[in-house]
């Protein structure tokens, strides 16, 4: 009995079912990349931030806060001393609980973008780092200067080190503008930090508080480059230095 698909029939069906099948795999690829963009998109939480800096430099300043999540950031909360576009001084704390097995990164600012905090304004970051000292940790900080409505602000990006991967803080510290922020002043303020609220993870809850309970230390100074760790070329044997006779040393 002769088959009723001819060779060409076929062809087209395999054709047909074929392009069913990637448009399915691509409008599924679409799906998944959407779903994952919702869940790391941040989420507001209806909770005061757990924490504040109780620094005599801030103490008169306007402050405000706000708490997000992320399921690729984690907890965020948001402490801001003053306005990033004001003329005066101005401190951002960011406390971020990351999630569980995920690293907290390398760069200095991307937190503070991926948290919106810094999402209007122009932020570059300058070579000048700075190793600060607190009752909490160390702190790595930088120069930063931010662009807010036409005008350079003068500030330090800061990231801590802490001995956990339970919390980090990272933020910012601007001085007036054309004023040049003090490391010193930053770490100092830094080792004011006051747990006023249960966190979220008890492991970083009991990290701070253990550190909090400590006698107050902050120091800072520059980071200073010990060995030159860009590429070397190294030149041909032709090249080297010889002894001479007409060399004479002293």
């Amino acid at each position: 009995m002769e088959s009723q698909f001819s060779p060409i029939s076929i062809a087209g069906i395999v054709v047909r079912y074929g392009f069913y099948a990637v448009a399915t795999l691509v409008l599924a690829g679409i799906g998944v990349a959407m779903l994952s963009t919702w869940k790391a998109r941040p989420k507001p939480v209806d909770d005061p931030p757990a924490f504040r800096i109780a620094s005599p430099s801030v103490a008169e300043l306007p402050v405000s806060g706000h708490i997000v999540t992320s399921g690729r950031l984690g907890r965020m909360e948001v402490r801001q001393y003053g306005r990033l576009s004001n003329r005066e001084i101005d401190l951002a704390v960011v406390l971020v609980i990351p999630p569980k097995g995920i690293g907290m990164g390398t760069e200095l600012a991307q937190d503070l973008l991926d948290v919106n905090v810094l999402r209007v304004t122009r932020a570059v970051m300058q070579p000048t780092r700075y190793d600060l000292e607190t009752r909490f940790g160390e702190f790595r900080a930088s120069d930063m200067r931010v662009d807010t409505d036409g005008r350079w602000k003068n500030c330090l990006a800061f990231r801590s080190r802490f001995d956990t991967a339970a919390v980090y803080l990272t933020g910012w510290y601007c001085d007036g503008t054309g004023s040049k922020p003090g490391a010193q002043v930053l770490a100092c303020m830094l080792d004011r930090f006051v747990l006023d609220a249960p966190l979220a993870s008890k492991e970083a809850d009991a990290f701070l508080r253990a550190r909090m309970a400590r006698p107050a230390n902050c120091s800072a100074e520059p980071v200073t480059q010990t060995s030159d760790t860009g590429p070397r070329r190294i030149s041909p044997p032709w090249r080297w230095s010889q002894p001479t006779a007409s060399r004479r040393d002293f």
